[in-house]
């Protein structure tokens, strides 16, 4: 039981859908739908000053480097600084491509 929690890929192959409604799937991503070392454009980012101080802004490319396990904390690559966020936050971080699925919630 433990291998199967602890020994899991992050790979789209047999993943669920996208958690988030499909009706917004089909225009564009987010943040934490992203693949390991997967790299987006940012869009639109939600009111908050720290994440504009942090680097995260419409237009810059952003990369995902880690993702928690157990709902825990993303991290993301901007202009060579890495960053925790929340899944909650980076749910709301709009990217420019389209991915139809997502990789499951952990």
């Amino acid at each position: 039981m433990l291998k199967m929690w602890f020994g899991r890929k992050h790979d789209l192959h047999g993943q669920k859908d996208c958690p988030h409604r499909p009706a917004e799937c089909d225009h564009f991503r987010t943040l934490d739908c992203l693949q390991l070392d997967e790299e987006g454009e940012i869009e639109s980012i939600p009111e908050q000053a720290l994440l504009e101080a942090l680097g995260f802004r419409p237009g810059k490319k952003v990369c995902l480097r880690c993702r928690a396990r157990f709902g825990g904390p993303l991290v993301a690559e901007i202009e060579g600084r890495h960053t925790a966020l929340g899944r909650s936050l980076a749910r709301q971080i709009r990217l420019r491509k389209r991915s139809p699925l997502c990789p499951e919630n952990e």
